[in-house]
């Protein structure tokens, strides 16, 4: 079955079952097992707005990192269709969007997410439209923040920046995960390279919160997870 069909029967599937009464997920419990994730999903041009609009609950899998750690993907696909669907993603080019979790403290230990985007260049006389590598590194062990607005051949940025220099960055609160809740906002970088340019900017893609599926759609959707490019 091709790989685009298997997906949408995933998404579909879970989402069949309605998550009006998910509960928030449990780190304190190690099964293996599909969960939910939505992410924050506020305008670019508002890196520091927090909890305000979610996009829809994706599929993630959970299972054991290692002792005392439990690891959370989203497969590349549903990461290309659904969460970076607004940046004209290449197909095919990114990674698995992976997060692991310290079970006692509730800390991101990492967040990982690599691929390539299509954006439009300004080079004033002209524009083209040129591919950006990028990768994205979160977690919620040190500060992370933004810089004031700058434009870079047409594109708005906000360069990263961790606080040393206070009177040009705005740090973005940390939390580790909300167990009551599912909610949780890791910070960090992304890092761009386009035509020989390379940026740091701060990365928007660590607030979410994460919730338990439906028991009873795991296990065949989980066989048919296989294809998903994990």
């Amino acid at each position: 079955m091709p790989r685009a069909t298997l997906e949408s029967l995933l998404i579909a599937g879970l989402m069949a079952s309605g998550t009006a009464a998910a509960e928030p997920m449990s780190l304190e419990d190690p099964r293996p097992r599909w969960v939910y994730v939505a992410f924050e999903a506020s305008p670019p041009n508002q890196p520091g707005r927090l909890d305000a609009v979610y996009g829809p609950e994706l599929p993630a899998w959970l299972e054991p990192e290692a002792p005392g750690r439990l690891r959370v993907t989203v497969a590349r696909g549903v990461v290309e269709r659904y969460l970076m669907a607004a940046y004209d993603p290449r197909p095919g080019s990114f990674d698995d969007f992976v997060w692991v979790f310290d079970v006692r403290s509730g800390h991101v230990v990492s967040a990982r997410l690599r691929g390539t985007i299509r954006r439009i260049l300004d080079w004033g006389l002209f524009k083209s439209t040129a591919e950006t590598d990028i990768r994205v590194d979160l977690d919620t062990l040190g500060p992370a923040g933004f810089a004031r607005p700058k434009r870079l051949l047409g594109q708005l940025l906000f360069d990263f920046c961790d606080g040393t220099e206070p009177d040009r960055c705005t740090l973005v609160p940390i939390v580790a995960y909300v167990p009551d809740v599912g909610y949780v906002n890791a910070v960090g970088k992304l890092h761009a390279r386009s035509k020989g340019l390379r940026v740091e900017t701060f990365a928007p893609l660590g607030e979410a919160i994460f919730s338990e599926a439906p028991p009873p759609s795991a296990p065949q959707l989980r066989t048919a997870s296989g294809d998903l490019g994990r």
